[in-house]
């Protein structure tokens, strides 16, 4: 199986006196989950159960997996999506579902991670975002994405705000995500330390001139 460096974990339940187990999810396996669910199938034939045995996996880890995804369709009709409700989703489009479902139910509103999701999804929500990852900006500046997140970042010459993901320490901690505005206010005040020849020059234009075209570098 392909090795990919960006992968999920989900912790198992706590048992008593156990330390839980952890799953580590790449993109391949959520697109091997993906294909499983949008298959038509009857639960009894064992495909999830397969699926689960094929990557190792416990089949209800797989299941939790496909809920977050937004692989794994909602049982039960949830009702319609109120102005409010929409407005907080995009508002903080860019942050995890789990993330997203916690703001919202502290504005009174109960979604599940699925809906959230599945909902996000469906208005595309994630490519209208004028915004970018750490990962993203180190490509489109032609340099190591430590040299973003160290160097610039953490230095406070570059302004970023930490995404609400759950990776660990060694996969490089909670994701970073930078505003169009930030990105430009860092070139200009920091251009001496820009390599322009690695630079990516359409994008390092788009961004000096705000023509909102930082989707086109999202990292995803």
């Amino acid at each position: 199986m392909e090795a990919i460096s960006s992968m999920t974990t989900i912790n198992e339940p706590r048992k008593r006196q156990t330390r839980p187990a952890k799953y580590h999810f790449t993109p391949f396996m959520d697109e091997m989950i993906r294909k499983t669910y949008r298959e038509k199938y009857n639960p009894r034939q064992g495909k999830i159960r397969e699926l689960a045995n094929r990557i190792n996996m416990p089949r209800w880890v797989v299941t939790v997996r496909a809920r977050e995804i937004g692989a794994l369709e909602p049982r039960i009709k949830e009702p319609p999506w109120s102005e409010r409700e929409l407005h907080i989703l995009e508002k903080n489009a860019l942050f995890t579902p789990a993330t997203i479902q916690r703001r919202l139910r502290m504005s009174g509103f109960k979604r599940t991670i699925t809906a959230v999701t599945l909902k996000r999804k469906r208005l595309h929500l994630l490519r209208q975002q004028t915004k970018c990852t750490a990962r993203a900006v180190a490509e489109c500046f032609g340099v190591n994405e430590s040299t973003v997140a160290d160097s610039w970042i953490r230095k406070g010459l570059l302004k970023a705000q930490r995404r609400g993901t759950a990776r660990t320490e060694k996969q490089g901690g909670d994701e970073y995500f930078i505003r169009e505005k930030d990105i430009r206010k860092f070139i200009i005040e920091n251009i001496g330390i820009i390599d322009i020849r690695k630079v990516d020059k359409f994008w390092f234009v788009d961004i000096l001139a705000g023509s909102n075209h930082i989707a086109d570098c999202t990292g995803d």
